[in-house]
């Protein structure tokens, strides 16, 4: 039996070391399959959403150097995909790619690179809002239940639900690399109250001469998960049904729920402390 369990601990960690090769080979092949539809798919919508996954995957100089070329495609929604990714890798070196964007003749390619030009040089610094820090609040990526609900969508919300929140007294958004351990120690240290807002995009629909949006927000304790609150909101844009019109609805919808985001923050803050 113990010939058998030295035989066990032979092998074992190069059983782990082939496992562990396999993912990064399989990370690898999806990394170049996504590179090269980036590269030569003549369909914009089949590169833009290679650039756009391209920023769900780990962060190497490859992808960001294909992201960089491809944020001067010649359809606007590469390019918007593109710099989306390369904020959402933090890929401070591509600041000056990002930059040069902003002068974009596409509008939502200028507003997609002032605002990943912004992150990305905050990058390391905390986003605070006035007064002193109360909250520590962590934003999750929007989900959706509507059907014409695209993902760039819900990553623009969650930027758009982050700018709100920073105009609220007390809060600080937390870091995305902010590990639940180390929430939950600075959170103690600094005797902070944690949160976490679940959203999502319920309806978004034409409605007689608008566009109408509602949406949800859970809120939760950080980094615990336990439900604190449920917020909703409702807004109509006028006009036909267009994604700016469509961004008009969500966006209402979304400041329309957060007016009683502070009230439900106190009242979880005073419960935790009885």
């Amino acid at each position: 039996m113990r010939g058998h369990i030295s035989q066990w601990h032979g092998w074992r960690p190069w059983v782990v070391i082939a496992l562990l090769f396999a993912s990064t080979a399989q990370a690898d092949a999806r990394q170049d399959y996504l590179l090269g539809l980036l590269r030569n798919s003549d369909a914009f919508r089949v590169r833009a959403q290679a650039a756009l996954s391209l920023g769900q995957l780990e962060s190497n100089r490859k992808a960001v150097a294909a992201l960089e070329r491809a944020a001067r495609d010649k359809h606007p929604a590469v390019r918007v995909s593109a710099i989306a990714s390369l904020r959402r890798l933090g890929a401070k070196e591509s600041l000056p790619v990002v930059e040069r964007a902003t002068r974009d003749k596409n509008r939502a390619v200028r507003r997609a690179a002032v605002e990943a030009a912004a992150a990305l040089n905050a990058l390391g610094e905390r986003e605070r809002g006035p007064g002193q820090t109360e909250y520590l609040v962590a934003v999750g990526m929007p989900g959706a239940k509507a059907e014409r609900v695209s993902r760039q969508m819900l990553f623009d919300a969650r930027v758009f639900l982050s700018e709100q929140l920073l105009a609220l007294h007390g809060v600080e958004l937390a870091p995305d690399d902010l590990t639940p351990a180390d929430a939950k120690r600075e959170i103690a240290q600094r005797r902070l109250h944690g949160y976490y807002l679940e959203s999502s995009i319920v309806t978004l629909e034409p409605k007689g001469a608008g566009v109408r949006a509602v949406v949800s927000i859970i809120v939760l304790s950080y980094p615990a998960r336990d439900m604190r609150g449920m917020l909703r909101g409702a807004a109509t844009a006028s006009g036909r049904y267009s994604a700016e019109t469509a961004e008009q609805a969500v966006q209402g919808a979304f400041v329309g729920a957060l007016r009683r985001l502070p009230t439900v923050l106190q009242a979880a803050k005073a419960k935790g402390s009885l």
